[in-house]
């Protein structure tokens, strides 16, 4: 499970210090862990699964897929938490609340798919279909 975690780490990009803080323990508890020191104790499994989106099974002992599947609502709201739990004064959490008081149907989905449209252009990027 060692060599998973530190995987899993690595491939989000942080160090053992910003893991830890992610799922609720020190940096000390990670690089334990991942030098097969400390045991992982199941609330640590359990939030890095959560956090990461990580298979259980896959943690524990290496079977299966790495990914849990998630549904595209699951992903979007993943993806909101994150952003509303930055600083409530950041741009991110500025323009996710914004978009939450849009109408479904309210012409400012309009205005915003002509900037997506522009932008994706602009990068060389294909809008969506």
């Amino acid at each position: 499970m060692k060599d998973r975690i530190k995987t899993i780490r690595s491939s989000s990009g942080l160090n053992q210090n910003d893991f830890g803080l992610r799922i609720g323990v020190t940096g000390a508890a990670v690089s334990r862990w991942e030098s097969g020191d400390r045991n992982v104790p199941d609330s640590a499994i359990r939030s890095i699964c959560r956090e990461f989106g990580v298979n259980e099974t896959w943690l524990r002992t290496g079977d299966g897929d790495p990914a849990v599947s998630q549904t595209r609502e699951q992903e979007l709201a993943a993806l909101f938490k994150r952003f509303m739990a930055d600083k409530p004064e950041s741009f991110r959490t500025a323009l996710v609340s914004t978009l939450l008081r849009f109408e479904p149907d309210g012409p400012e989905w309009e205005a915003l798919e002509k900037i997506y449209d522009d932008i994706a252009a602009q990068y060389g990027k294909s809008p969506k279909k």
